[in-house]
């Protein structure tokens, strides 16, 4: 009986770190971050401290900005921070 590298082996998935490549100031505006992702084809996009622009301070979601729509926050009114700490209080 012959046996098939298919019937022996089981399936792995490497899992690799990889760079976000689309960033935002954490002083822009969330429409202009939610532009970025669907641009990019992301679903997140990295925060940078808009005073040293290579340091990050977090992420924004797709969900973070629906949440924020979802409670009255105009996107192209409301800057990245203000959702960033919204989520830090929440959480906390």
């Amino acid at each position: 009986m012959n046996t098939t590298a298919g019937n022996t082996r089981t399936a792995r998935v490497t899992m690799t770190p990889c760079a976000a490549t689309t960033t935002a100031d954490q002083y822009d505006h969330v429409a202009a971050a939610d532009y970025l992702m669907k641009h990019a084809g992301m679903t997140a996009v990295a925060v940078l401290d808009g005073q040293q622009s290579n340091q990050p301070i977090g992420c924004i979601t797709e969900t973070d900005i629906a949440e924020a729509i979802a409670h009255g926050k105009d996107p192209n009114e409301t800057r990245i921070r203000e959702l960033i700490g919204l989520r830090d209080r929440r959480f906390a």
